[in-house]
């Protein structure tokens, strides 16, 4: 009998130092990152002999822990992709970098010089404001290409961090695969917590999936499938490349035993913080760049082609404003050709220019050219295919139907077929536009053309609607401007000969044209005359309004010392609530849906403030379901200081109560050992 007691009573004593020994593991641990609640259960001996043998586990459900993986990697997506995005939010909701104030106070200067054409100092404000202008986009577009670079830095770092708990899961992976499965060497549970916190970790970065091997292997995938981490320790890595352009870096799956061998990943799926990261570039920081970049070229463009419209306070065809910037193509990696692409804005086009960047393949006999979206993908219905003889050559919209999205591309060297290249023409266009000229007298506030009628004429009708169109002598071989500040064999004299017919004769007195009306709305005069065809045309037009009487004459010429003149000045005014910007690549130029400048400033504020906005919204929620989730792991796998309390005293307990059947057993046994001497 006391035999028994002894057997029961040391399998007891044991027993629960072993459960004393598990507690006081769980209080010291209690700050441990990643350390998982432990619990050791017993079974009974047979025939009521005691505690039989006991097993430490761990508490964790492994439903509970992939949920909390999902939700750790969708919280860590939405605050990275808020906490970058508010950076980009308070620098264009901050009023002293306004564009929108720039562009306003440029054209504001316009019309204070309309006022007073000829004062100089007036002219000299547009150009302090057009250089203050520059300024504030520069300011902005270095400031989203610093956040660009920042991006850069931070996937460098989290591709790091990334690499590095891929490689030790897989160091774990072998330590915990060599103690194998069986009861003989049981795996330290140190090691499952290990693993644990380093596949927590890992869903940190991206999102990811779990499998378990047989041998006790954790074997780990992208939510998209590709596998980080597989049997016998092997694994892959996340490497960042940048094909063609390398300051676009691109997530790549590298093999660890083949360094060469690379795969895409889809971004989309990506998850964690590197997920978040590339969501906000390609969400707001791609976007940002390219409508800045399309708001400068388009609103520069626009200011120099009227500005070469109009005469200069030197009485000469006004010039550029602006010089706008060349860029180049980036050639893909897999290119089998010598080519090279270059490109600008074509003079003109600007209001051509989507917010886009662009794919140039070269095929057999010609190029083709595809829009693409902020994922790199090309839009369907954008293609502008244009047949190339030879190489070199530039190429424009008079190559592609009229469209080709306001480029002028030139290609040089010798292109395969089948080579492609990137091109963005936007992405660094804002901090490259320069002021073309410092000279207020270059501002052309005049209109080049004069019209008058004769005092003596009989009937009331005037010359009205003048429209200039074209001042470039090269493109105006027979009528127009043949000097910067004269209009061919001019000035022209107009003379009504009845019959609603006009006769057009240069000073000279040599025919120009006839103007036949079959009505008396005489409307552009010398398009009705047949003179502003492509081949002949003069580069402006006009119309004839009230009733001319037979012999009254007219007269068109060149405006020599118009220098109070502000009619060009006023289409520059103009230019402000004008619709110059493209939204997209498949809506025509100039079309309905087009918007004027602060429109396209407004609309790429909004877009910045409603997906900012959004994102915040989703880490609100990412945020609460994590913490649920938390909690629910928490409830069985994280230490609670009461529960391990309460046990440490049951436990104390149990161990005194064990300590006396030892006791008693002993008491026992001298009661035995006295009654047989």
């Amino acid at each position: 009998m006391s035999d028994n007691l002894l057997r029961i009573g040391t399998s007891a004593i044991l027993a629960n130092s072993s459960l004393l020994n598990t507690t006081s593991n769980n209080i010291a641990n209690i700050n441990t990152e990643g350390y998982t609640r432990q619990r050791t259960e017993f079974e009974s001996q047979i025939l009521g002999l005691g505690v039989g043998r006991g097993t430490t586990e761990r508490l964790v459900s492994e439903f509970t822990q992939k949920q909390l993986r999902r939700d750790t990697s969708n919280y860590s997506f939405a605050q990275q992709y808020v906490t970058e995005a508010n950076r980009v939010d308070a620098l264009f909701s901050n009023p002293a970098n306004s564009i929108a104030t720039g562009v306003n106070d440029l054209f504001k200067q316009f019309q204070i010089a309309n006022n007073e054409p000829a004062t100089l100092a007036n002219r000299q404000l547009i150009i302090g404001s057009s250089q203050a202008l520059l300024d504030k986009f520069n300011t902005l577009s270095s400031l989203v290409l610093d956040q660009d670079n920042f991006v850069n830095q931070q996937l460098d770092i989290y591709t790091s961090e990334t690499n590095g708990y891929i490689k030790q899961i897989a160091d774990l992976n072998l330590q915990i695969a060599s103690f194998g499965t069986g009861a003989s060497r049981p795996i330290p549970l140190d090691l499952l917590d290990k693993r644990d916190l380093a596949i927590k970790n890992l869903s940190e970065m991206v999102d990811i999936r779990t499998l378990d091997a047989e041998n006790g292997e954790k074997l780990v995938f992208l939510a998209t499938g590709q596998s980080l981490v597989v049997e016998r320790g092997d694994f892959n890595l996340m490497s960042l490349r940048g094909d063609p352009d390398p300051t676009q870096r691109e997530l790549k799956l590298q093999l660890s035993t083949k360094k060469t061998v690379e795969r895409d990943i889809d971004i989309e799926a990506v998850g964690g913080k590197i997920g978040g990261l590339l969501a906000f570039r390609e969400g707001i920081l791609v976007p940002t760049q390219n409508r800045l970049g399309q708001l400068a070229l388009s609103m520069t463009d626009a200011l120099n082609t009227q500005n070469r419209l109009g005469m200069n306070l030197n009485g000469e065809i006004g010039g550029n404003l602006f010089t706008l910037p060349t860029s180049n193509g980036f050639a893909f990696s897999s290119n089998a050709g010598t080519g090279a692409v270059s490109m600008t804005i074509e003079p003109g086009k600007g209001n051509s220019l989507p917010p886009n960047d662009f794919i140039l393949t070269v095929e057999a006999g010609g190029v083709r050219l595809q829009a693409v979206d902020t994922k790199g993908q090309v839009i369907a219905g954008s293609d502008k295919v244009v047949p190339i003889g030879a190489y070199p050559i530039t190429i424009n919209s008079a190559d592609a139907s009229g469209d080709l999205y306001g480029l002028q591309i030139t290609l040089n060297g010798a292109p395969a077929v089948g080579d492609k290249f990137e091109l963005k023409p936007l992405s660094t266009a804002s901090r490259t536009i320069e002021m073309a000229t410092t000279r207020p007298e270059d501002i052309a506030l005049a209109s080049p053309i004069r019209t008058d009628f004769t005092v003596t004429n009989l009937g009331n009708a005037k010359v009205e609607g003048l429209n200039v169109t074209d001042t470039t002598p090269t493109t105006l071989p027979n009528y127009g401007f043949d000097t910067p500040s004269g209009l061919i064999n001019g000035p022209w004299t107009m003379t009504y000969v009845g019959a609603d017919t006009f006769s057009i004769v240069d000073n000279l007195g040599n025919p120009v044209a006839t103007a036949a009306f079959g009505s008396n709305q005489y409307q552009n005069v010398l398009a009705q005359a047949g003179i502003a065809q492509p081949s002949f045309a003069p580069g402006f037009d006009f119309s004839i309004t009230g009733i001319p009487a037979v012999g009254d004459t007219f007269t068109i010429g060149f405006n020599d010392g118009g220098f109070n003149d502000n009619r060009n000045g006023l289409q520059l005014s103009a230019l402000q609530t004008a619709k110059t910007t493209r939204l997209n690549p498949l809506s025509a130029p100039n079309s309905a849906n087009a918007v004027n400048f602060n429109q396209t400033y407004a609309d790429m504020v909004s877009l910045i403030g409603e997906r900012t906005n959004q994102g915040r919204n989703n880490e609100a929620a990412g945020k609460a379901l994590l913490e649920q989730t938390t909690a629910w792991y928490e409830s069985l796998s994280g230490v609670s200081l009461d529960e391990e309390a309460s046990n440490l005293v049951r436990f104390q307990q149990t161990y005194a109560a064990a300590a006396k059947i030892i006791s008693t057993s002993q008491t026992v046994f001298d009661t035995l050992l006295s009654a047989v001497r």
